[in-house]
């Protein structure tokens, strides 16, 4: 199990008409491996940034982020990411999707089968394996999202938002199956809500982000996903310790958010 490690990174984007937008600034951090990390703060504050850079899509401007002993300089198989709708191949049933890494890498025939057919179970999804991705509800394609994902056996588990675009009772219905593959494959989790209810109850460790530039204000290590494994959700998120630690984020974002839009305290 590798640590993930971030070490003073900065990332500017140039503009086109020129000038420069720091986007990022001085972010430092370690995460254990086996953690689930989630990233909260206002709009513009770099959390989509920061995963970008962690899945090697981005370099950074400045800094140095590692896997284990390895530096981050691009892609790799040893960090997947979900979308917030998907990405799936609508042309492949959701068994292909699934065996889309697999097969890239030339993973001998039998044991993607049976690879699959164990993620299948796994989300849920035992009985839809032939049926074509516009067949599914977003739940289910984010299910399949997951499990592809999950394929490849990656370190690192990068989640952009992911059940944003869900309704109410499927996104909490995916967050108690984060919880679980979470804790039954032991992967490192980073994922980015807007939702700071989603971000406490699924992180064992959240950042909160302020932005112009973005760096990481706040830093909480919390009870709520280990609790989430044998509570109720809604139990839980009914809690007084929740309910009040709900309540201070919410009041630390909505801080940040009335200082952008210029109404904060002189």
């Amino acid at each position: 199990m590798r640590d993930l490690r971030v070490e003073s990174v900065d990332m500017t984007y140039q503009l086109p008409k020129g000038g420069s937008v720091q986007a990022l600034k001085d972010v430092s951090f370690d995460l254990d491996g086996g953690r689930l990390l989630t990233l909260l703060g206002p709009s513009g504050c770099g959390k989509t940034t920061l995963l970008n850079i962690l899945a090697g899509f981005l370099a950074p401007t400045s800094g140095t982020v590692l896997l284990g002993d390895e530096p981050i300089t691009g892609p790799g198989p040893d960090r997947g990411m979900v979308f917030q709708q998907g990405a799936l191949f609508e042309w492949l049933n959701v068994r292909k999707n699934i065996s889309f890494g697999p097969r890239m890498q030339r993973v001998p025939r039998g044991e993607i089968e049976r690879t699959v057919d164990e993620l299948l179970a796994t989300v849920g999804l035992r009985d839809f394996g032939d049926k074509k991705i516009y067949e599914l509800s977003g739940g289910m394609q984010q299910r399949v999202a997951l499990a592809r994902c999950l394929a490849n056996d990656p370190a690192v588990i990068l989640m952009d938002e992911p059940l944003g675009a869900l309704d109410a009772l499927t996104r909490e219905k995916m967050q108690g199956l984060i919880l679980r593959l979470w804790k039954e494959t032991g992967k490192t989790i980073v994922l980015v809500t807007h939702s700071v209810e989603e971000a406490l109850f699924l992180g064992d460790r959240l950042f909160v982000m302020a932005p112009r530039p973005g760096r990481i204000e706040y830093i909480y290590d919390l009870p709520f996903a280990e609790t989430g494994l044998d509570v109720e959700p809604r139990e839980l998120k009914a809690s007084a310790e929740f309910a009040d630690k709900r309540e201070e984020i919410l009041s630390l974002i909505w801080e940040m958010e009335e200082e952008i839009m210029g109404h904060g305290g002189a």
